[in-house]
């Protein structure tokens, strides 16, 4: 089992939930935890690889690690070149592309991915979602997505795309249900309790926001979004005491 590098963030709060896919929120979620159907060959391949290239892919891992996602494009190249069938290559390349707001090359990056593990290795499958839920083509991001949690079902990063969709589709009930899901397998998802906040605010239910938005500070309280996080769990605080004395005014 291995573990993406990434840290991805949730989320821009006040315009459409598909716009507000800014690069920098794709990438933490992106747990790779289970390996593709033909992962013996593909291992048996990366044993063929050069010193040069496993550096090079290594060096490009830990640069889009530490966020330099441009830097690391042309490590990731470099190991492309020395392995052509190097599926992970393709994917971070991916990762890196989307960061940087290239739509059409993260979709090429991932694809290529896909293609060459048979369609057997779930996270370029949530990566394309992610590309299509970017250019609103949202029916075809939940059936991509889908198609990853089937090969990797324990997936909280994929119930928590899956969830981003159906809210981008509006079917809130299955939105939340899909979030639900993603906190089970993994308690500690902060960004999972943000969009349930969006969710419940979409519903008018502003005690439901409060509570999702302090579950989302509790895990999440000190990072550069957590300004915004308060902004908006103090306008729902807000108007949950608006109606509370709309429902019980005083005389």
């Amino acid at each position: 089992m291995s573990i993406s590098r990434f840290t991805l963030f949730l989320m821009t709060f006040l315009i459409s939930p598909v716009a507000c896919l800014a690069q920098s929120q794709f990438t933490e979620g992106m747990k790779i935890s289970a390996p593709p159907k033909n992962d013996f060959i593909v291992s048996v391949q990366e044993l063929k690889m050069s010193d040069k290239g496993r550096k090079a892919f290594a060096k490009g891992a830990a640069l889009l690690e530490k966020g330099d996602a441009a830097a690391s494009l042309a490590y990731f190249d470099e190991a492309i070149a020395e392995f052509p069938g190097f599926y992970k290559a393709y994917y971070d390349r991916g990762i890196a592309q989307f960061r940087l707001g290239h739509t059409i090359e993260a979709e090429q990056a991932f694809q290529i991915s896909i293609d060459l593990t048979a369609g057997g290795y779930a996270p370029p499958e949530f990566g394309m979602g992610m590309v299509l839920c970017e250019k609103k083509e949202l029916e075809q991001a939940e059936t991509v997505i889908q198609r990853g949690l089937d090969l990797e079902p324990g997936s909280a990063t994929g119930k928590y795309f899956l969830g981003l969709a159906q809210f981008g589709l509006n079917h809130l009930v299955e939105a939340e249900r899909s979030l639900r899901q993603a906190l089970l397998r993994r308690a500690n998802f902060p960004q999972a309790y943000f969009l349930l906040a969006r969710i419940h605010q979409r519903q008018n239910n502003s005690p439901a926001v409060v509570e999702d938005l302090q579950a989302y500070l509790k895990l999440d309280g000190h990072s550069r979004d957590s300004k915004q996080a308060r902004a908006f769990l103090e306008q729902a605080q807000q108007t949950t005491n608006q109606q509370a004395s709309s429902a019980h005014p005083s005389y």
